[in-house]
């Protein structure tokens, strides 16, 4: 279901949503040009009851456009759709990618638990470091052992805006309760973008 407000958009979705007809991905071949489109948009998207498989990656955002993130707000229980319990909150690795900025960094580290290389930052990491709230960086304001909210808050892009959630848990799947994004956007840089990538540039521009 998806609302249109005056001033923006808002789009609410339940389960997994394939999003790829309007996602234009950094490895797609383009033709180039200069597409920028001016978009000033206040835009809201959520996706709620999120099952993740072990090991398996989602893409909830990916775009090539230019904004500021008003925030990312993030629940996750270990209690799964079924009412069966899954994988404890703490394995969800975020990856958040923001121009060249990512919390946790770009490059993937090998985690021998998970059998697998994680990007980001896991739940179960933040609790560790107890960071407190602050703009710009990841921060928990619910930290239990079966329940995690985390939040990040405040910052702007350019270029490319990407968010990834991973399972990290080996055997069980992980249930997300509910992502949702806000962001204001400032140029549309879908179509035959100017923001030009290839493989060998993960930033995507």
């Amino acid at each position: 279901m998806v609302d249109v407000l005056p001033d923006g958009v808002s789009d609410i979705a339940d389960g997994i949503v394939d999003t790829d007809t309007i996602m234009l991905f950094p490895t797609q071949p383009s033709g180039g040009g200069d597409m920028q489109v001016q978009d000033g948009r206040n835009i809201v998207e959520r996706r709620r009851k999120l099952t993740i498989a072990s090991g398996a990656t989602e893409t909830v955002l990916d775009q090539l456009e230019a904004g500021s993130l008003e925030y990312v707000l993030i629940k996750a229980s270990r209690t799964l759709a079924d009412g069966t319990q899954g994988a404890l909150p703490g394995k969800i690795a975020i990856f958040l990618q923001l121009d060249g900025y990512a919390q946790g960094g770009f490059e993937a580290v090998f985690d021998a638990t998970a059998g697998a290389s994680v990007s980001g930052i896991t739940l179960q990491t933040m609790s560790e470091l107890n960071l407190p709230e602050q703009f710009g960086m990841w921060y928990l304001t619910v930290d239990q052992t079966d329940t995690k909210v985390a939040l990040f808050r405040g910052k702007s892009y350019n270029h490319r805006i990407r968010l990834k959630v991973m399972n990290t848990d080996t055997s069980s799947s992980v249930n997300i309760d509910f992502v949702e994004i806000a962001r204001k956007r400032r140029i549309a840089k879908e179509g035959k973008s100017n923001a030009r990538a290839s493989k060998m540039n993960q930033l995507g521009y």
